[in-house]
């Protein structure tokens, strides 16, 4: 359940595996989701969740009629970012290089989703959606990066 969490929804939310099962927990006593319990002989026994049509009633009056909120960023780089004055040229650059080298992953990753959700017959247009902004994100995450790295030696 964590593993397809953070594929189709790496770039808009985190969580921990805590959260998950807190809420999927909180869920399945309000009747939103249920589960099947299936036993495995080699790995351990899994839980597969389903939700139910009170659950798909609650989630499209959460999503026609609830507000929609300012996005937000929470990135750890950015706020280190704001202590560069303080590092030298050197570090600066390793950060950056540690981020390219990360997004570049990432980005690697989720092209690799897109071509998963485009093979099916039955197109998961949610995932499609999501995943298309997360290699765009990744791909304007890499190009700022890029850029600051150019940036820095520029005026260093």
């Amino acid at each position: 359940m964590v593993r397809i969490f953070k594929q189709q929804m790496i770039y808009f939310w985190s969580t921990t595996h805590s959260q998950i099962y807190t809420e999927s927990h909180k869920m399945e006593n309000d009747n939103l989701i249920d589960h099947e319990l299936v036993i495995q002989e080699v790995l351990p026994n899994k839980k597969v969740y389903s939700i139910t049509d009170t659950g798909k009633k609650e989630l499209i009056r959460w999503a026609i009629e609830e507000p929609l909120k300012p996005a937000k960023i929470k990135d750890n780089f950015l706020i280190k970012s704001t202590i560069f004055p303080f590092l030298s040229v050197v570090e600066i650059i390793k950060l950056l290089d540690e981020v390219i080298e990360r997004e570049e992953k990432i980005l690697s990753m989720t092209k690799k989703w897109k071509e998963h959700f485009n093979s099916h017959e039955e197109r998961d247009v949610g995932a499609i959606l999501t995943v298309e902004y997360g290699i765009r994100y990744s791909e304007m995450y890499l190009d700022w990066c890029k850029w600051a790295k150019q940036y820095i030696n520029e005026i260093n």
